[in-house]
């Protein structure tokens, strides 16, 4: 049985772990086989900026889960433990951004594997005027934000966790109709678009922005 601690360290880490005018003729593709690949570049833009917001959140972390254990009556006394797991909580958030990370995505579209998010989407805006092509596809901007779908009775948890909004910036296709994507897991957005760039950041730390770049794709 998992005990009121574990559940808080579990609901952490699953929360840090989880941070133009379109008028050509086309015939939009169901792809059955093929890969898509995009390279994953993270990457510190704004030092200072991202230093001082770093730290106000891993110290709004450590408070906030202080809080949270201080209220069960199976920690009284152990201020010296609470510190600790506090502060590795804290530690482990700032390990999620990574200056200059580099990571491959793919998709094979033939296995059909992909699950979808939870995700609470709190705003979609799209931009039909500003319009590239990507790979040879007509792309146009799409903007959305959304955060965690966290449900927890601990308000201090959720003070933190449920306050986090994450803004992904994206071109995206109509020329391809299809539910599995390696980056994006929101089937709602995947029903309408198929993005083939992304740019994402969140309020909680400034000054870092993840990019998706498209690197290669090849459908049937």
């Amino acid at each position: 049985m998992i005990n009121s601690y574990n559940k808080k360290i579990i609901l952490t880490f699953l929360f840090l772990i989880g941070l133009g005018i379109h008028a050509q003729s086309y015939k939009s593709i169901k792809p059955i086989k093929g890969e898509i690949v995009f390279r994953e570049i993270s990457k510190i833009i704004d030092r200072k900026m991202f230093e001082k917001s770093l730290h106000l959140t891993g110290e709004k972390l450590k408070q906030n889960l202080k809080k949270s254990f201080q209220k069960d009556e199976e920690y009284a006394g152990r201020e010296k433990e609470i510190e600790e797991w506090c502060n590795a909580s804290a530690e482990a958030m700032k390990l999620i951004y990574i200056e200059d990370s580099t990571q491959i995505h793919s998709y094979n579209f033939e296995d059909n594997l992909q699950s979808f998010s939870s995700h609470v989407i709190l705003t979609i805006v799209e931009n039909k005027k500003e319009t590239k092509k990507i790979n040879g596809y007509i792309c146009y901007k799409v903007v959305y934000e959304y955060k965690e779908d966290e449900k927890s009775n601990d308000e201090d948890f959720m003070d933190f966790a449920g306050n986090v909004i994450y803004k992904r910036e994206m071109w995206v296709t109509d020329e391809i109709q299809c539910l599995y994507h390696p980056v994006v897991f929101e089937k709602s957005i995947l029903e309408k678009y198929y993005p083939l760039e992304i740019k994402e950041t969140d309020n909680t730390i400034h000054g870092f922005v993840t990019k998706y770049i498209l690197q290669s794709i090849y459908l049937q």
